[in-house]
């Protein structure tokens, strides 16, 4: 997809210093560009056996988003399984087809207490939301405001600089966390998500395709992958011309 976008739409962090500021940076470069923008952010290490239902989600997170720009929209996966390497959304109501409240964030649980958030009706954090650059920006407190004068303004060699003196700050823990009042989670039916973050999820995603291949009929064996920006940006066109326009997407 990278290569039907402008050059001034591929926007690059200079080193890793984290998911907050690797967010930070396209925010206020795209929000130079468009003030009112609403954007999808998406995770580039996931895969989904069912993309219709994560796509239908996502579209109804983006209109939502459209409507109310000061709220930030999120994507709770219902869980197949208790699993303790992921993060958990726990919603103030259990109910389907509308946002709820973000109660707590918790990341990486043991085992038993993962089964627990399950049966008090906790999701998995997908890390996929969308939102209106103002409400994302909003979420960027006095200790960024060094770093935020620094990415607007520096260019090449410069921001490569300033950048290697940036701490490292995780956005889920460090931003998100503490801003529970203008979140909104969405319950995504079960639809097959995995994070792909560690070698064991991959070898156990390609397992699990290739069981899926083995039927009564004989199939080709291809390990599918979804492109949710792609995917996204092909739904949303469908469906609201205007809305595909106006959404900038971050892969």
């Amino acid at each position: 997809m990278v290569g039907y976008l402008r050059n001034r739409n591929v926007i690059v962090q200079p080193h890793n210093r984290g998911t907050a500021h690797g967010i930070l940076l396209p925010l206020l470069r795209i929000a130079e560009m468009d003030p009112e923008a609403v954007l999808v952010l998406l995770p580039a290490d996931h895969h989904v056996r069912n993309e219709e239902i994560l796509i239908e989600s996502l579209r109804e997170a983006a209109e939502l988003a459209s409507a109310q720009p000061e709220s930030i929209y999120l994507l709770g996966i219902e869980p197949d399984e208790p699993d303790a390497e992921l993060g958990y959304i726990l919603p103030a109501s259990c109910s389907r087809g509308r946002p709820a409240a973000v109660l707590q964030f918790i990341e990486k649980p043991a085992q038993a207490r993962a089964r627990a958030l399950i049966e008090q009706g906790a999701l998995w954090n997908s890390f996929i939301m969308a939102a209106s650059v103002r409400a994302l920006l909003n979420l960027f407190d006095a200790a960024f405001d060094t770093a935020m004068k620094a990415l607007q303004t520096l260019e090449g060699a410069q921001l490569d600089e300033a950048y290697r003196h940036l701490r490292p700050v995780d956005f889920s823990r460090d931003v998100l966390s503490g801003n529970e009042s203008v979140l909104r989670v969405l319950r995504v039916p079960r639809c097959g998500w995995t994070d792909l973050g560690t070698t064991s999820r991959v070898e156990a995603t390609l397992r699990r395709l290739a069981n899926d291949a083995i039927g009564p009929t004989v199939r080709p064996y291809f390990p599918t992958h979804l492109i949710l920006a792609e995917q996204c940006s092909r739904r949303l066109s469908r469906t609201d011309g205007r809305a595909a326009g106006a959404a900038d997407i971050l892969a």
